[in-house]
């Protein structure tokens, strides 16, 4: 198993747990190293915020989204795109003074590509073409620069977590990369620049992979609690243009950022009450009220790995793929609150498609006979075209609801939505707490099946707060 997963522990101690890798080796995260601020850091970044809240406030009065009732929305986009060319100087300008602060504290693995970024950025400048995929070009750099300013806005940077600051150094590093792919580099004494802006294909790829990185560090911070939802859908629903299309790659929902903030998506059908789920399980019901997760700012290391495994932004590294998590360690050290926090920043995001947490002292949560036929309902009641196609599922194999685990699970969830998570932009997450309080052989059964499901559900990762003990293996 040691090829499929991360396995970490942690003590009790708030943000001095450690993040233990096993022996067949987890590398640690890029820049964990970190780095201590320069002398004059604060002062410098708080002027370098007043400029950007400026340079916002004209940039938002020249493109923002228009009042209601303002125009139709092809008149908005338009009066959007007309107008991005004139402002884009602006743009350009705010983004380079976010980076300028943001050289002044990120760990040093970061800084080498933001002060080339910088340089880059005045090539990027100087591009004259107005085709539409570099006026995309163009907004994103505005949302790249507000989701920076977002992270760390009223904060002095002494205050701000490692974490943070190395997450904010890869977005950084992946902006500097994917900058780069679109420049021809000639040697003539020294490197000049030059932006193929005329290449549709060679912008369309960079627009592209600039969603995924503002993807990725969106997901990593708000799994860590380092950025609030209505914070970064706003910062998104300010960007007529780029809303428009920033997800179009994502078949399975109509947009990503309105999916992440969907409250009432379940599908109902008489064939999922057949389902003999189990609602103490849940993370959310009612069995687990007196669980509480983690408190906010405690546990902040951890979280921000997770959120990292989770979102995939080890860009250097191939760690964070592994899609099963294990949270190790001895009793007492707060894994079954880490589940709960995990599973509920998840939830928060639509990002959750299952949880079950094991007890001993309820006899429906320490064996496996309603494990299967609980994930298949939670997640049909996550999403309704899972739900559909669950529901589709019982009707046409009845008989599937009472054969073995195994077999339920591959007729009931792999099957029916394995293309549908394929189609997935970012990972869907289930969390398993306590496997070891599950009565044996039940419980290395379902480990079994989660380490058999891996090859079955595209696109899922799964975070498991305890594993068995040894001594009941």
């Amino acid at each position: 198993m040691s090829g499929a997963t991360e396995t970490h522990g942690g003590n009790t101690a708030g943000d001095s747990e450690r993040n233990t890798p096993i022996a067949s080796g987890t590398a640690t995260p890029v820049g964990a190293s970190g780095s201590c601020p320069l002398s004059g850091t604060r002062r410098f970044l708080a002027k370098v915020e007043k400029k950007i809240d400026k340079t916002i406030d004209v940039f938002k009065r020249k493109v923002g989204p228009k009042e209601k009732g303002a125009g139709n929305r092809e008149a908005s986009e338009a009066s959007t795109t007309a107008s991005t060319g004139k402002t884009w100087p602006i743009v350009a300008q705010a983004l380079k003074m976010t980076l300028s602060g943001a050289v002044l504290f990120i760990p040093d693995p970061f800084k080498g590509p933001a002060e080339a970024l910088l340089n880059i950025i005045d090539v990027f400048e100087q591009a004259k073409s107005n085709e539409e995929e570099m006026e995309d070009l163009k907004a994103r750099c505005s949302l790249l620069n507000e989701s920076i300013v977002n992270a760390i806005k009223g904060q002095d940077e002494r205050l701000l977590s490692t974490e943070l600051k190395e997450s904010i150094g890869r977005l950084v590093k992946g902006i500097h990369d994917t900058f780069l792919a679109t420049m021809v580099q000639y040697s003539t004494g020294m490197a000049v620049y030059v932006m193929v802006e005329d290449n549709s294909e060679v912008v369309n790829e960079a627009n592209e992979k600039l969603d995924w990185i503002l993807q990725c560090f969106w997901i990593e911070n708000l799994i860590s609690g380092a950025l609030v939802l209505s914070d970064v859908h706003q910062t998104v629903k300010g960007h007529t243009l780029v809303l428009g299309d920033i997800y179009k790659t994502v078949q399975d929902q109509k947009r990503w950022m309105v999916q992440l903030c969907a409250t009432d998506n379940h599908f109902k059908s008489v064939a999922l009450d057949k389902l003999k789920h189990v609602p103490g399980a849940a993370y959310d019901s009612q069995e687990l009220a007196k669980d509480n997760p983690c408190f906010e700012g405690t546990r902040l290391k951890l979280l921000a790995g997770i959120g990292c495994w989770m979102s995939n932004t080890a860009f250097e590294g191939q760690e964070t793929k592994k899609p099963i998590y294990v949270l190790d360690g001895i009793a007492g050290i707060g894994k079954s609150t880490v589940a709960k926090t995990v599973a509920q920043h998840a939830a928060a995001i639509n990002s959750l498609g299952a949880t079950f947490f094991f007890s001993r002292d309820h006899a429906d949560r320490q064996q496996a006979a309603g494990f299967v036929h609980t994930i298949a309902y939670q997640l049909a009641c996550c999403d309704a075209s899972y739900g559909r196609a669950i529901a589709t599922a019982i009707d046409d194999h009845p008989d599937s609801l009472h054969k073995v685990t195994a077999q339920q699970f591959s007729i009931l969830v792999a099957e029916p939505l394995n293309g549908m998570l394929k189609q997935r932009a970012t990972p869907l997450v289930f969390v398993f707490d306590a496997l070891d309080e599950c009565a044996q052989p039940d419980g290395l059964d379902i480990l079994s099946l989660i380490i058999t499901s891996v090859s079955q559900l595209p696109n899922v990762k799964y975070f498991i707060g305890k594993l068995l003990s040894s001594s009941r293996h």
